[in-house]
C-alpha cells in the first residue's frame, strides 16, 4: 500500500458523495412532487450508493490499517485524519493535494448532512399530511368506515 492508493480511496470515497448528493435532491423532489415511482427508485438508488459508500469506508481503513504498519505508526481508529494529523510528514509534496481533497469530501459531507435535515423536515411534513388527509376522510375514529351488518 502506498500514499496514492490511500488517496485515490479518498477521491473515490468524493465520488460516491457527490453521487449520494444528487441521489438526496431526487428524493427530495420525489417527495415535493409527490412521486412515490421516482421516490422508489432513488431509495433504491441510495441504497446502492451507501453500501458503495461503507465497501469504500471499510477498504480505506485497511489501506490506513496495512500503510501504519509499513510505517511503524500506532493508531487508536485508523482514520485518515488521526494518521493525517499525526504524520503529515509522510505525506511530503502531497500535502496541497490531500488538503483540497479533505475539504471537498467534508463539504460534501456538509451538504449530505443540510439535505438529509431537509428531508427529514419533509417527510415530517409528509406524515402531518397524510394523517390530516385520513382523519378528514374517517373522521376522529368515533365512527366505523365499513357497517359490518350489511
Amino acid at each position: 500500500m502506498n500514499k496514492q492508493d490511500l488517496l485515490q480511496s479518498i477521491a473515490e470515497q468524493g465520488k460516491n458523495f457527490d453521487i449520494l448528493l444528487s441521489i438526496l435532491i431526487q428524493k427530495k423532489e420525489a417527495i415535493v412532487a409527490d412521486n412515490y415511482n421516482m421516490l422508489v427508485e432513488a431509495i433504491k438508488n441510495e441504497q446502492k450508493i451507501l453500501h458503495s459508500i461503507d465497501k469504500e469506508e471499510k477498504n480505506r481503513k485497511e489501506l490506513i490499517r496495512e500503510f501504519a504498519r509499513q510505517n511503524l505508526i500506532t493508531l487508536k481508529d485508523y482514520s485518515f485524519d488521526e494518521l493525517y494529523n499525526s504524520q503529515k510528514s509522510l505525506f511530503g509534496v502531497e500535502i496541497k493535494k490531500i488538503e483540497k481533497i479533505r475539504s471537498d469530501v467534508k463539504e460534501k459531507a456538509l451538504r449530505i448532512a443540510h439535505l438529509n435535515s431537509q428531508l427529514s423536515v419533509l417527510v415530517e411534513v409528509s406524515r402531518n399530511i397524510i394523517k390530516e388527509r385520513m382523519i378528514s376522510i374517517l373522521g376522529n375514529g368515533k365512527s366505523k368506515l365499513v357497517n359490518k351488518r350489511v
